[in-house]
């Protein structure tokens, strides 16, 4: 019963939309009709300014980290941790609270992997690197580095083939929502 309570609490958390709430707050505007109409970092950046970018990335991404730190804190199994990361992310794109029309998962993926293994962040780092110079877009060159994650993780002993699986799924959930993104590059 703890496990479900978990996975709601993780639906929810990800629904609370910083991009939203910063711009209703400091821009007076509502950020789903404003450039790209996401409410994500990127579209909240565009529109209000650079603050306003790194609150909405630091508040998304602490969404993320949150679920991830809260499963360990409760002694959840890293697979249990991962499904509700899988829920904060469903929670990020697809929010009961505004519509199921939400970011792309992005910030509150990188807080996620990060807070559960920090090591992420230099293959990540090191993977951008490498693609940026071929693709020239941080859209194209971010969403290839998520998708080496799960062969790193393969590597590293201490994680089971379940735990990949689920990091694997988390990513497919974010390329599904830059789908459109994605056919606009190829």
């Amino acid at each position: 019963m703890v496990v479900v309570v978990y996975f709601f609490i993780s639906y929810f958390i990800g629904c609370i939309m910083f991009g939203y709430i910063i711009g209703r707050l400091f821009g007076k505007i509502d950020i789903r009709k404003v450039g790209s109409g996401n409410v994500g970092a990127r579209n909240i950046g565009r529109s209000l300014n650079k603050t306003a970018f790194v609150a909405t990335f630091l508040g998304d991404a602490s969404k993320g980290a949150a679920v991830i730190l809260l499963g360990r804190m409760l002694g959840f199994s890293v697979e249990i941790q991962l499904v509700g990361f899988l829920f904060v992310l469903i929670g990020h794109i697809w929010p009961i609270t505004l519509s199921f029309k939400g970011g792309k998962g992005i910030s509150s993926f990188l807080g996620g992997i990060i807070a559960f293994e920090p090591t992420v962040t230099i293959v990540i780092l090191v993977s951008f690197a490498i693609t940026y110079p071929f693709f020239r877009s941080f859209t194209m060159s971010g969403l290839l580095s998520l998708c080496i994650l799960p062969v790193y993780f393969i590597f590293i002993e201490t994680f089971t083939y379940t735990s990949v699986g689920l990091i694997a799924l988390s990513i497919i959930t974010i390329l599904f929502a830059h789908r459109t993104n994605i056919k606009e590059r190829v």
